[in-house]
């Protein structure tokens, strides 16, 4: 398999982190983590390589099953998607946004919404987030997928632009790309300073296509594909609009100034809470839709309360998170909740 910036060499390189290890710092203790995933469309537990199995126990309430312990993986971290040299590149690039950019934000308390504007560094700012974006759009676990026209475009701007050495990157993102941002991004943040460690997640909205809606732990990146959508349509960005009218922070190709948005701390966990509510909401949609799929195709008899049991036995019954969303203990209930009903005469 070639690299997927490249495309010339082999993808050989092992252990090629999706989302850089600072941003997701404050989501949890490295190898010590123990992650549920709700998405749209799957709920999957992830267990720290560290954490002991009286730990995994009180975590989980049980043991791991051997089909979980074979499935387990570490969350934002892929084999074989890049090759050594361009992980290299990308290494230099995470460095210099660290260095540069998020030991800046990272330490403010977040009491106060603010603009903090990066003067000459809006060629290392995009860049650096278009990798992430590309990253998480390639990633074997993730459902989040670029369409293959921006895909293309942000794969080549990527190869072209990132360098060999951090000294040669340096130079050329101050003098030689500063000013360039082709594809529009707003940056929002919130960083855990009080909390130290976050209730956040990783993410994307489905179906926000124009523009991408998208939360990495302590940024939330709203990208578009190119500048003239920015306004051709409104959307909701969760709640994000008490602080900010988010497309009037939208940074654009040849801005001398770069902005990054601090979101004051209750404005950004009511963001969170209204996309965890979405997401919530996309779940229920399913078992009801799953019901009524099943149902009929069985020739039952069903009335809406009938249904309302069915997701409240999920939802509700005594049950541990890492198990509550279990595919074989949803179809348990399915199967019992059904088996009580008639079939149509």
């Amino acid at each position: 398999m070639k690299c997927n910036i490249c495309l010339n060499k082999e993808a050989d390189k092992k252990g090629s982190h999706i989302v850089p290890a600072f941003i997701l710092k404050t989501l949890f203790e490295r190898n010590k983590e123990f992650v549920v995933s709700i998405g749209s469309e799957a709920v999957q537990n992830h267990i720290g390589r560290e954490l002991t199995a009286e730990q995994i126990e009180e975590y989980m309430g049980r043991e791991l099953t051997d089909e979980e312990i074979e499935q387990n993986y570490i969350p934002f971290i892929e084999d074989n998607i890049f090759c050594s040299d361009c992980e290299k590149r990308l290494g230099h690039l995470e460095s210099l946004y660290a260095e540069k950019i998020h030991k800046k934000v990272s330490v403010l308390e977040c009491d106060k919404d603010d603009i903090i504007s990066f003067e000459n560094d809006t060629g290392l700012i995009s860049l650096f987030w278009y990798s992430v974006v590309l990253r998480f759009s390639i990633a074997q676990h993730n459902k989040f997928t670029l369409k293959e026209k921006e895909h293309r475009a942000i794969r080549n701007y990527l190869n072209n632009n990132l360098k060999d050495t951090i000294q040669e990157l340096k130079s050329h993102v101050e003098k030689d790309i500063c000013l360039n941002c082709p594809y529009p991004i707003g940056i929002f943040f919130n960083s855990n300073a009080v909390k130290k460690l976050s209730s956040n997640s990783v993410l994307d909205i489905p179906k926000y296509k124009n523009p991408y809606f998208l939360l990495f732990n302590e940024y939330i990146i709203i990208f578009y594909n190119k500048a003239t959508q920015v306004n051709g349509m409104k959307h909701s960005f969760f709640g994000l609009e008490k602080s900010f009218e988010a497309t009037k922070n939208i940074n654009y190709d040849k801005q001398k100034e770069c902005q990054i948005c601090v979101v004051r701390n209750d404005v950004w966990e009511e963001v969170k809470t209204n996309i965890f509510e979405l997401f919530a909401k996309f779940k229920h949609r399913e078992f009801v839709d799953m019901f009524r799929f099943v149902a009929e195709h069985s020739k039952i008899s069903f009335t809406r309360q009938n249904i309302v049991n069915f997701v409240n036995r999920i939802l509700y019954e005594d049950t541990h998170i890492a198990d509550r969303y279990d595919r074989t203990r949803v179809l348990t209930i399915l199967a019992e909740e059904l088996n009580k009903l008639p079939k149509i005469k």
